[in-house]
Parts: C-alpha cells; sequence; structure tokens
C-alpha cells in the first residue's frame, strides 16, 4: 500500500504491546501508612489524596538506592509496585520490618501487573473499558490501572481476573509482548531498570529520577542529605543517557577509564539504540567510540527540574565559574 501521491510505502504505526511486567504488589494498610512511607521514603507522601499515583526510592544514608517503587493511593490503603520477588523481601525487611509504633502493616499481594506501552496504549486500554487519567489511577472492580509515564498503562490484576483482562486488551488492538519488546519500550522511554541502572553506586540524580521520584521539599529521610547536597552544590559525575550505539555491542561494552568512564547497560533489540552511562558533562551529540564500535548521546531522561526545588534558590552549579557577578563568594550559599 503506497500514500495518495507517493510512491513511498505507507507507514503503519505498531500497535501497542502487551507485556507481564513481573513486578509484585504489597499492600500498606494502617492509620500512619501516609505519614510512616513519606518519612522513609524520597517522595511527598504525608498528605497524598486517594486515586494519587507517583513513584519513589528508599535510599541508604550515603543516598545510594535500596528500594524503588511505585507509589498508589486509595482511600483504604497504599498498593506499592516493586520490581520482583526479592524487592517484595526488602520491603518486609527495610520497611514492614522498622514501623516501630507506627501504625502500618505491609502484606504482600498475589497480583499479575500488565503493562501496556508504545503508541496508542493509553487508547487501547481505554477501549477495553480500564480508562485511567494521566497521573492518575483508576479503580475498575477488582483491576487497578494506573498511568506509568511515557504514555504507558499499568495493570494490577488478580490471578482469577488475569484471563479476561488480557482478552479485552487483545480485542482492543493490544498485541502480545516478550521480554524483549519490553526492554526496547524502556529504552525508548529511557526508563532505568531495577538492578540494571537503579544499583549502586549510582545516586538517583545520575538516574533520572529526580522529576519523578524525589520531592526536594519534603522533610528528612535517609539518604537526603546526599541527594540535597548534589543537588545544591555538587554536579553528578556521570549521568544515564539514552544511546545511538554503532557496531555489535551490548551490555557490559565499557570505554575510557575513570571520570571518562562510559557503560553501555541496555540495547533495544532491532532498534539501534540503548542506555548508557556517561560522564556527568555529557551533551545530546557527544560520541564515545572504542575499537569495536561507538555510541552517541541522544538525549538524557529525567534531565528536568525535580518536585520541591524552589527556582529563587540559586545554586553552586549554577552560578558563572570564577566567581557571583551577585555579590556572593563561590559556593558560599550567599
Amino acid at each position: 500500500m503506497t500514500k495518495a501521491g507517493s510512491d513511498l510505502p505507507a507507514t503503519v504505526a505498531p500497535p501497542p504491546t502487551l507485556s507481564p511486567s513481573g513486578e509484585r504488589v504489597v499492600a500498606v494498610t494502617g492509620a500512619d501508612r501516609l505519614a510512616f512511607l513519606d518519612d522513609t521514603t524520597t517522595q511527598a507522601l504525608r498528605e497524598a489524596a486517594p486515586g494519587t499515583a507517583t513513584a519513589a526510592l528508599v535510599l541508604d544514608a550515603n543516598g545510594l538506592p535500596l528500594l524503588q517503587l511505585e507509589v498508589l493511593v486509595r482511600a483504604e490503603d497504599v498498593l506499592l509496585v516493586v520490581p520482583d520477588a526479592l524487592a517484595v523481601d526488602a520491603v518486609m525487611s527495610l520497611l514492614a520490618g522498622r514501623t516501630f509504633l507506627a501504625d502500618a502493616r505491609f502484606a504482600p499481594r498475589d497480583d499479575t501487573v500488565l503493562l501496556v506501552h508504545g503508541d496508542g496504549a493509553g487508547a487501547a486500554v481505554a477501549a477495553a473499558g480500564l480508562d485511567v487519567a494521566d497521573g492518575a489511577l483508576a479503580v475498575h472492580g477488582e483491576v487497578v490501572v494506573v498511568d506509568a509515564r511515557h504514555g504507558a498503562r499499568r495493570l494490577l490484576c488478580p490471578t482469577a481476573a488475569v484471563a479476561a483482562v488480557a482478552a479485552a486488551l487483545r480485542a482492543a488492538g493490544a498485541a502480545d509482548g516478550d521480554a524483549g519488546a519490553l526492554d526496547a519500550w524502556r529504552v525508548a522511554a529511557g526508563v532505568p531498570v531495577w538492578g540494571r541502572e537503579v544499583t549502586a553506586p549510582h545516586l538517583p540524580e545520575e538516574l533520572g529520577l529526580l522529576p519523578t521520584h524525589v520531592h526536594l521539599a519534603k522533610g528528612c529521610y535517609p539518604g537526603q542529605e546526599a541527594v540535597a547536597r548534589m543537588w545544591m552544590l555538587g554536579r553528578p559525575r556521570r549521568r544515564l543517557a539514552r544511546v545511538r550505539v554503532d557496531g555489535d555491542l551490548g551490555p557490559g561494552w565499557t570505554t575510557g577509564t575513570g571520570r571518562d568512564e562510559v557503560r553501555l547497560t541496555a540495547v533495544a533489540p532491532g532498534a539501534g539504540t540503548g542506555l548508557a552511562f556517561v560522564p556527568g558533562d555529557a551533551a545530546p551529540g557527544a560520541r564515545f567510540a572504542g575499537e569495536d564500535g561507538a555510541i552517541e548521546v541522544l538525549d538524557l531522561p529525567g534531565d528536568g527540574t525535580p518536585p520541591g526545588h524552589d527556582p529563587a534558590v540559586r545554586r553552586r552549579r549554577d552560578r558563572p565559574r570564577g566567581g557571583d557577578p551577585a555579590g556572593g563568594r563561590p559556593g558560599s550559599g550567599t
């Protein structure tokens, strides 16, 4: 088939893809559930309203990630979506085991988590009768549907409902995808994966997670000092970038050393793109070559202003090198 008036083949957009995500779910109940999660994670949750869908991290004292969470607030509970079964164990150890006198109770759930991603994902989910507003969550019977960012939708399904939900999504135009299709979407969207990119020694800002997972104006939590120090006074030594891959390169490929080291963490099957950690001062267009290939920076995921940042507060990294024309000493905070 060709476009009218053209000899070029018409471009048909691929259908949205339906993939089991492998994620697991933990429910948090009790009168202090939001206050406890506010105290222990990077996200401002104390006043979160039912229907809120956001994300958070649990950090160690040095600001390194111990847990990555999707946080879904309902009237009766909070649902934590975590990457895998090992992360459930970490939730029960790091959070459930340290509530002390707080009224916050954690219980793993037996949900299957489906992700609908790619062009038209939101429309397909809505056509299946499972619509959700951008940035929110919705409950359809026993199924919880949430905006998963980057145009995707996440569906939390009880085991008995998975087959019917999947059939409705296929009827609405979604096609089944495997782990490769899910990874290709994650690379295209610049989504870092737990245990691959989201791991020590990488700080939240290096991962591009500040705009989605961290609130800069909330109260104290483990690792807050490291996050604030980097945001106000430092410069990330490295950043996660979406890159073009030239050559037969795979995850683990490196070039350069020290601060100039580049490490490829993921390659989208057949797409010629990937994710890589690059020097912190690298900009789109920067190219890094080795003997067997090269990568070029396309963009830096999460390169935006995090919630809670006061634009009137001048960071040291934003000041001109060699002094502050406004009269403050470099790095003085004045």
